[in-house]
């Protein structure tokens, strides 16, 4: 089957460039026709201007190349100008520019307003040349490269007499400051200290902590609290004053579910204090959590690394190839191109971009005049994306792409309707791919009826790690549909508002960057005041006409791959918004360590969540409150994360399960079982925690002990007692659904004549067409997928896997690798009864010893940790959290006479990773010992897989 059938077309019918790619097969003899007759300068009330880098602004563009003294314009601004002069002149004409292939190089933003606005008759098209590709770099091209005569002060030992040095004199006049580096499309990594404690210090709890805690303590009226706390108390020579500073940027991960990236302002050596130039997300206080220092010479000590030095104007690499053969670019502009109207009219509409291709764009950076969505996961109303639409409607971007680029992709903001983003690449991006954020909390409801179709998004939030690929903030009725995301660091989609203990810190904390700067307070103040008034202050109620994520359509998306670098996050996340979001035939796979790949996560109202495939996970859904969930079928080890009284139990409305199939995976070695993963639920049957359920199946081949019922098949769960179908009432029947597995692995789920699921009115799910026309989908069946040779397989230890609190015995499966705990070795060097532990907010392996001694988040002096893979593997890599200098590791791989034991100090892990290259064959004991030292953790192991 053609994968563009069935896929829904564009809402853009004015224009080919705007049409989706649904539709593209059925004009395709129109295109033709219309490529070869729109040569021409003028065709049916068309103009066809061109535009090339050989062209010259003062020329007409008129001819598509140059020809003595005329040809095409040179720049977009200048097409953008002679445009809107002819159109003055011509208003009801239609214009098509048409760009030829080649490099663009822009250092100021491009900027549409409503004077370059077309109109449904006659809309304005900026496309690419048939068969061409132009690209418009934000970058400046760096080739004045010399070898360093005398090394910088400060240097890391290793990389004496490797530096080369670029003097870039104009920064400061640009005001120009390098965050980020390509070698043509690779990003190079900037210069890291490895992972640093903080000092042990006792500071005084101030108000960036999260809001649902101040509000417990802060009443909503009197006096403002004292500004957020800059403070890094640091040990040893970990911050220095440098003579750059403001250079130096720390890199903080206070929550497992975002990063801060922000300059030194100054440094006080003697008391070991570092001050930020802006407010962090959350107070750096935990001295278990890590920081790392970026952009200072002194950690320059790897080939591929760089640094900047502002105040010299210099540029530093340790090139890892021939420097000759790198063509090494730094992002200069940030926003591309902007199209912008105003606020209450006019907007620009009716203008279109497709075929385009962006690069280098600049990475943003946290500014005082910054107002954060939820988390800071995004900025409120910034230029921080390559693409622009602000105040527009009516517009589309299609058929581009955006790749090496240090920023956000798309961003859709205040005012947008009718914005259509299909057909684009976004890839590898510093931060998120498509941001819809509209008004903060209000009664402003204007961003709303836009289309996210079709594009393909992966490797992005590469600097930032938090930035989802598809983000929505106080957007509603949108259509996100067909889209193929993967491998991210967190989450794949988010739809969010505003928490409602947000609300009740405006008067005390105005200055909150996330959430509470962007309230609009005046139009909020009535419901405030409501919910103050009320007996429950934080539900969500008293403020959903003030939140505007609301009747998305999320639907046909293919996600896998989140989570690879923070945790507590999903493939779609939900938090605070408005009601019923719909999360229909979505296929989420291989996303593990999620909170549930769909998650209602805290303030959530009504949600529906039908026809989803979830598997080669370890959570299904993860809900915190009232959803319709029906029709879903869940490969996952556990069907439910949730509160032990579930959330469609109250709310605005009420649901509950119907016609799902739960069948977790036969190669599932997880514990869960049967069970909730909520900690006070473990100990109690799923169904004592769903009072309400019906005409559902649970089904597995999975023949460990948590997974099989104690009651006979064709059982009723919640009864134990045996049921006929089409007779009987079924709440949660133990049964076989009779899938047709070879249709499975084309995407088809559906199943084999007399089916029971057929009989309780459960439907197949066709997922055949799934995802983006730009890539093809990749189903596997019902069981997890087995990693191919040379794959890198990563177990992420948090508090969601397996290995929390359990003993010897316990493994973790992920992509068909399974890796067991066969010893655990106490504090005073012997095995009696200790436990792997992963403390939640810690998300590393600790040693809950018999004895009771030690820190149990942590390994301490003696203790071990022994475990297997059930693969051949040919490189293993741990990362470290809170290895300091006087810790020492031991790794020994038992394997006969080939054993090894190596010691692992702070002076071999590189960036909180130790690497050893080195076969080691399934079912080896390898085993991890804190030899000396005080106390650190294993927050992963990732293994490269071998089949010989």
């Amino acid at each position: 089957m053609n994968r563009q059938q069935g896929k829904r077309t564009s809402l853009t019918t004015s224009s080919i460039s705007a049409i989706g790619a649904g539709a593209r097969s059925r004009i395709i003899g129109t295109t033709l026709v219309s490529m070869v007759l729109l040569q021409s300068s003028v065709w049916a009330g068309k103009t066809t201007l061109y535009v090339s880098p050989e062209g010259n602004d003062q020329w007409s563009g008129r001819l598509a190349d140059p020809k003595q003294d005329e040809g095409p314009l040179a720049s977009l601004d200048a097409a953008r100008l002679k445009v809107r002069q002819l159109k003055a002149a011509n208003p009801g004409e239609s214009f098509e520019v048409q760009l030829r292939g080649g490099l663009y190089s822009l250092r100021e933003t491009v900027v549409f307003g409503p004077e370059d606005s077309g109109s449904k008759e006659a809309p304005i098209v900026y496309k690419a040349f048939p068969g061409e590709t132009p690209v418009f770099t934000g970058g400046i091209e760096v080739s004045n490269w010399k070898k360093c005569i005398k090394d910088p002060a400060g240097v890391a030992p290793e990389a004496k007499g490797q530096l080369w040095v670029a003097e870039i004199p104009g920064a400061k006049k640009m005001q120009w400051n390098i965050k980020s580096l390509y070698d043509g499309e690779t990003m190079l990594q900037r210069s890291r200290s490895d992972g640093f404690k903080y000092a042990e210090v006792e500071k005084e709890e101030d108000s960036n902590r999260q809001g649902k805690k101040l509000t417990s303590v802060l009443e909503y009226e009197g006096k403002p609290v004292a500004p957020f706390d800059r403070t890094i108390y640091y040990r040893d020579n970990d911050i220095k004053d440098w003579s750059n500073l403001s250079d130096i940027e720390l890199l903080l991960k206070d929550r497992p579910w975002m990063i801060n990236i922000i300059p030194l302002e100054r440094v006080d050596t003697k008391k070991k204090i570092a001050y930020l130039e802006v407010d962090p997300t959350y107070q750096a206080i935990n001295p278990n959590n890590r920081f790392w220092v970026e952009n200072a010479i002194d950690y320059l000590d790897e080939p591929g690394e760089w640094v900047f030095n502002s105040a010299e104007g210099r540029l530093y690499i340790w090139p890892e190839n021939e420097i000759s053969t790198m063509n090494i670019v730094a992002p200069y502009l940030q926003e591309f191109i902007r199209v912008e109207g105003t606020e209450d009219g006019p907007f620009v509409s009716h203008l279109h971009f497709e075929g385009l291709t962006f690069t280098h764009g600049l990475r943003d950076t946290l500014l005082e005049s910054d107002k954060g969505l939820q988390h800071d996961w995004e900025m409120y109303d910034k230029g921080n994306a390559v693409i622009r639409f602000r105040f527009a409607e009516d517009c589309s971007i299609h058929g581009s792409t955006i790749k090496s680029s240090s920023g956000t992709g798309i961003r859709l903001d205040l005012h947008c309707q009718r914005i259509e983003v299909s057909g684009n690449l976004l890839k590898y991006l510093g931060g998120g791919g498509i941001v819809l954020s509209g008004y903060g909390p209000g009664t402003k409801d204007v961003n709303k009826y836009n289309v996210i179709h079709d594009n393909y998004i992966h490797h992005v939030g590469e600097l930032l790690w938090h930035a989802p690929a598809i983000f929505i903030a106080q957007s509603g009725n949108n259509e996100i549909t067909h889209n193929t995301i993967h491998d991210l660091p967190y989450n794949g989609i988010a739809v969010s508002g505003c928490r409602p203990h947000e609300f009740y810190l405006v008067k005390r904390i105005p200055f909150r960057r996330a959430w509470v700067s962007s309230i609009r307070f005046e139009e909020c103040e009535p419901y405030i005041k409501k919910g103050l008034a009320s007996k429950y202050q934080n539900r969500l109620e008293h403020f959903l006409p003030l939140l505007h994520a609301r009747e998305n359509k999320i639907a046909m998306n293919d996600i896998s791959r989140v989570l690879l670098k923070l945790h507590d996050g999903n493939a779609i996340y939900f938090s605070a918004m408005g009601e019923n979001n719909v999360v229909e035939s979505n296929y989420l796979h291989q996303n593990y360590g999620t909170a549930g790949a769909i998650r209602l996560d805290d303030n959530p109202s009504f949600t529906i969540i039908k026809n989803n495939v979830i598997q080669e996970s370890d959570q299904g859904l993860g809900l915190k409150g009232p959803a319709d969930v029906f029709n879903n079928f869940i490969f996952t080890e556990t069907f439910l994360r949730g509160r032990s009284l579930p959330g469609w139990l109250g709310g605005t409305k009420q649901a509950y399960p119907v016609g799902n199939i739960f069948m977790p995976p036969a190669s599932s070695k997880s514990s869960n079982g049967l069970y909730l993963t909520d900690s006070r639920a473990t100990e109690r049957p799923f169904f004592l925690n769903l009072p309400k359920m019906e005409n559902s199946i649970y089904f597995t081949e999975n023949t460990s002990t948590p997974y099989v019922p104690k009651t006979e098949l064709g059982s009723d769960l919640f009864t134990g007692d045996q049921v006929t179908l089409g007779q009987d009432a079924v709440k949660l029947v133990y049964i076989d659904p009779m899938f047709d597995k070879e249709a499975a692995r084309e995407g088809n789920y559906c199943f084999k004549e007399g089916s029971p699921a057929e009989q309780l009115g459960i439907q197949p799910i066709d997922l055949r067409e799934v995802g983006s026309s730009l890539t093809e989908p990749s189903f596997n069946g019902f069981d997890e997928a087995v990693a191919a040779e040379g794959e890198r397989v990563v177990f992420d230890f948090n508090n969601n896997t397996p290995f929390d609190n359990v003993p010897v015995g316990s493994s973790m499966t992920v992509e068909g690798i399974t890796m067991a705990t066969t010893g655990i070795v106490d504090i005073d060097g012997v095995s009696k009864g200790s436990k792997v532990n992963i403390h939640a907010g810690v998300n590393a392996i600790g040693i809950r010893s018999a004895s009771g001694k030690g820190d149990h988040n942590s390994i301490d002096v003696g203790e071990a940790w022994e475990f297997t893979f059930d693969r051949n593997i040919s490189s293993i890599e741990l990362t470290f959290a809170g290895m300091d200098e006087s810790d020492v590791f031991k790794l020994a791989i038992r394997e006969g006479a080939e054993d090894i034991e190596t010691d692992i100090s702070s002076s071999k892990v590189k960036g909180g990773v130790y690497t050893l290259n080195r076969t080691i064959a399934a079912q080896t004991p390898v085993e991890i010992k804190l030899t000396a030292g005080d106390i650190a953790r294993v927050e992963s192991i990732a293994v490269t897989i071998s089949n010989r």
